[in-house]
């Protein structure tokens, strides 16, 4: 079995409680979870102020190649959005 990580740090905008950060967040990881069952996704540096949001995903599968296509179609869906852009993105297969 391969898995793929990607993890992507975002910038978030026009935040002013934690309560619309953790909307943008619950968002990001709902799009993850749309792509199907082999991805699993969750926000890995909750203490990264309002402003900011990192969320790390995994893609399960047994093949490398799969991994590495699925990961670059997520990470295009997850790089700009209403309200956040990603600031920083690092993909692996292991």
């Amino acid at each position: 079995m391969r898995v793929g990580l990607l993890t992507v740090s975002y910038r978030l905008y026009g935040i002013h409680s934690i309560k619309e950060r953790r909307s943008i967040v619950r968002r990001l990881v709902a799009q993850v979870h749309a792509e199907g069952a082999a991805f699993a996704a969750c926000e890995v540096d909750p203490d990264g102020g309002l402003r900011r949001a990192v969320i790390q995903v995994a893609h399960l599968s047994t093949d490398a190649a799969r991994t590495t296509r699925a990961l670059a179609r997520l990470r295009e869906k997850l790089e700009r959005g209403n309200g956040y852009e990603a600031i920083d993105v690092a993909s692996e297969v292991l």
